[in-house]
C-alpha cells in the first residue's frame, strides 16, 4: 500500500512586485516561485539546494503560509494549508514549524529563554504555571543545553547555542514537519557538524520529516535522503541524493557539483560553463532560465521552458536534452 505524502505541494507560485531604477522608479515582477511541485513523506529528509535568490527560503515561508501564495496548492496531511481558516491554521502551526537561518535575529533579545520557549507552550495550552519551567528545561536538555540557560538572554550564548535554542523552540509544540532554512550556514564548521548530528538524532527519535534548505551540496548529500535542485524559481532536477549527486543529469546540477570542493579531482565535471553571475530574477531569460550559462543549450532551450519529467525511473529533470520522445 502506497503511503500518502505528509506535505504535498503542487504548482506553487509566488510573485513579488519590486521597484527599481533612479531617478524614475520602475515596477517589475519577480517570480520567486514559478510552478513548484514536490512532496515530503512522513519521517523523510528532503534537501532543497540552489544558489542564493533561487527561491528556497520563499518556498518554506509560502508553504507555511508565513507569506501568501499567488497560486497553487499546499496540502499538509490532507489539509489545504492555503485555504485553512484561522482556527485550522492555528492547529497546523503545532504540526509545522521552522528553524531560521540566523538564530540571533529569530530570537527576541529582550526575552529570557524561559519566555521565548514558554510563549508557544502557553499560547497553545500545552504548559503553564508550575509546569512551564520543567517543560522548557526538558526541551533545552533535548538540544544539549543546561537548565541554567532558562534565565539567560540570547546575547549570552554563542551562535551554535542560539541555534540549539531555535531548534528547541521549533520542537516545543511537537511538530511532524520542520523546515530548516540554512540552519548551519552561519556557524563554524565544527559547530555545523554538532548541529547536524543533533538534528539527525532528533529526527530519528521523534520520526520528524525535515525539509532541509541549503546551498552546501556536501551537507545535503550527507544529511538528506532526496533532493530537489532549484534555479530562478523553478525545480530543474530531483531524485535520490546519491543518484543526483553521483550522476547529475541537468547541466545546472552539474555546475553545482563542479563548483563544490571535491577531494578527488578526477571526479570533477568536465563541462565548460559560461562565466559570470546568474541572470537577474527581475529579467530572467526566456525558455530555460539556465540557457545563457549552459554549454549544451540549443535553440529550443532559448524559446521553450522545459517540463520536469521522470528520467528512466531515477528522478526527474527539466531539460530538453534528456527527453527521450
Amino acid at each position: 500500500m502506497t503511503r500518502a505524502p505528509l506535505l504535498d505541494i503542487r504548482d506553487l507560485r509566488k510573485t513579488y512586485r519590486v521597484k527599481h531604477g533612479w531617478p524614475i522608479a520602475r515596477t517589475s515582477h519577480v517570480r520567486a516561485l514559478d510552478g513548484i511541485s514536490l512532496s515530503v513523506m512522513p519521517g523523510e529528509v528532503l534537501g532543497v539546494v540552489g544558489e542564493s535568490g533561487c527561491g528556497k527560503s520563499t518556498l518554506a515561508r509560502v508553504a507555511l503560509r508565513l507569506q501568501p501564495a499567488d497560486g497553487g496548492d499546499v496540502r499538509f496531511d490532507g489539509v489545504n494549508v492555503l485555504a485553512a481558516s484561522r482556527s485550522e491554521l492555528r492547529q497546523l502551526r503545532r504540526r509545522m514549524q521552522m528553524i531560521f537561518q540566523d538564530p540571533s535575529s529569530s530570537l527576541d533579545g529582550r526575552q529570557r529563554i524561559i519566555e521565548a520557549l514558554g510563549e508557544p507552550l502557553r499560547v497553545h495550552g500545552l504548559a503553564s504555571g508550575a509546569s512551564l519551567r520543567p517543560t522548557v528545561a526538558r526541551l533545552l536538555d533535548e538540544v544539549g543545553l543546561p537548565a541554567s540557560a532558562l534565565d539567560r538572554y540570547p546575547h549570552e550564548f554563542s551562535g551554535g547555542q542560539r541555534q540549539r535554542i531555535g531548534i528547541a523552540r521549533a520542537l516545543a509544540l511537537g511538530p511532524d514537519l520542520i523546515f530548516a532554512d540554512e540552519p548551519v550556514s552561519a556557524l563554524d564548521v565544527s559547530v555545523q557538524a554538532q548541529i547536524l548530528q543533533l538534528l539527525g538524532t532528533i529526527r530519528a527519535t521523534r520520526n520528524l520529516a525535515l525539509v532541509f534548505i541549503s546551498h552546501d551540496l556536501a551537507v545535503v548529500r550527507a544529511f538528506c535522503q532526496r533532493v530537489v535542485v532549484m534555479y530562478l524559481g523553478r525545480i530543474v532536477e530531483s531524485g535520490d541524493v546519491g543518484e543526483v549527486f553521483s550522476a547529475p543529469k541537468h547541466p545546472y546540477t552539474q555546475l553545482l557539483k563542479a563548483s563544490s570542493p571535491e577531494p578527488n579531482p578526477a571526479k570533477k565535471i568536465a563541462l565548460s560553463f559560461q562565466e559570470g553571475e546568474p541572470p537577474s530574477p527581475l529579467n530572467p531569460p526566456t525558455g530555460c532560465h539556465f540557457h545563457p550559462r549552459c554549454p549544451l543549450a540549443v535553440d529550443r532551450c532559448r524559446q521553450e521552458a522545459p517540463v520536469l519529467r521522470m528520467v528512466a525511473g531515477q528522478g526527474a529533470v527539466a531539460c530538453h536534452l534528456t527527453e527521450t520522445g
